[in-house]
């Protein structure tokens, strides 16, 4: 009998411990709100977006994983209005349609403080982020002053991220994962800026590298 009960216990303790032990693969999706800060806040409005992450937990509290994101961005034809206003004294009434697109594609490096239901983390994000910017702008033509031109930049540059966030358990299928998080690009936004007075013309431009305070929220499904 004793012989009995210690295989039961082996054939149910093995499998569990193992099962704690060896990582499985999850997937998350989820959608995000992204808002641009210093010049690049400037000339583009709170962008809208969604990711897709692939997750390889690792045994303790830590979890390293894979997204590839998706963020656009509409252009600040407001503030530009505004640059002219102060220069010339008149509102252009400009209506630009120059969108950016940003793709970050990063490894992920996640820390859980405490093993419950609700868990609280902290991460980073290092990888690349692929920008684009399609412009569609006036460009008048002798008999057409209505025609438009087309012109599209793309870039590749570093992305680094820093967030913190929380993962509530929602049942067996999937859990509910929320974080914020600031990220530094590669990309470079300058704003310049032409002022005359008293017939005294003063050119003048500031620039930096993107920045974004994310927001995001989403299901982690557990494969």
């Amino acid at each position: 009998m004793k012989r009995l009960f210690t295989l039961l216990f082996v054939l149910f303790f093995v499998p569990l411990t193992f099962g704690q032990l060896i990582p499985k693969f999850g997937m998350a999706v989820g959608g995000s709100v992204a808002m641009p800060q210093g010049e690049m806040g400037d000339l583009y409005k709170t962008g809208y977006g969604g990711y897709f992450t692939l997750i390889l937990p690792v045994p303790g509290p830590f979890e390293v994983s894979a997204t590839a994101g998706f963020n656009t961005f509409k252009f600040n034809n407001d503030y530009i209005n505004k640059l002219f206003k102060d220069a010339t004294g008149t509102d252009p009434g400009l209506d630009l349609d120059i969108p950016l697109t940003i793709i970050p594609v990063t490894a992920n490096a996640r820390y859980y403080f405490i093993p419950a239901l609700v868990k609280p983390y902290a991460e980073v994000n290092l990888g690349l982020s692929f920008g684009t910017i399609k412009a569609r702008v006036p460009d008048p033509l002798p008999g057409n002053p209505y025609n438009m031109k087309s012109m599209e930049s793309s870039e590749t540059k570093q992305y680094l991220g820093i967030g913190a966030g929380v993962v509530i358990g929602l049942g067996i299928v999937a859990d509910l994962d929320i974080n914020a998080r600031y990220a530094l690009l590669g990309h470079e936004f300058a704003v310049s800026t032409t002022t005359v007075q008293g017939g005294t013309v003063t050119y003048t431009e500031s620039k930096s590298n993107g920045s974004l305070f994310g927001i995001n929220a989403g299901l982690r499904l557990k494969l």
